[in-house]
């Protein structure tokens, strides 16, 4: 790995045959792009996924639908109800 992926990448996954270069918290699709780690369509591709998951969410508070989310500190699974109530599940 050079000296500037140090800087980005926390660590690599191996899956198969393929390596999966995991960024540190907090750097940019900007600063991958910089770097040379991400490609300009993988920047899009990662653009395209963060807006469907936005819209995926505005899609089930507008029908009314609970939304599965995860918390970390409590490694725990959860409801949310359109109005906000938390409900445990797992």
């Amino acid at each position: 790995m050079s000296d500037e992926e140090k800087k980005v990448i926390k660590h690599v996954v191996k899956i198969d045959n393929m390596e999966v270069k995991v960024a540190k918290k907090r750097v940019t699709n900007a600063k991958l792009l910089e770097s040379g780690i991400l490609s300009p369509d993988d920047a899009d591709m990662d653009k395209r996924a963060r807006q469907a998951v936005s819209s995926a969410k505005k899609k089930a508070k507008v029908c009314k639908k609970p939304l599965a989310v995860y918390d970390k500190n409590k490694k725990a699974p959860y409801l949310v109800d359109s109005d906000g109530k938390q409900v445990k599940i797992g």
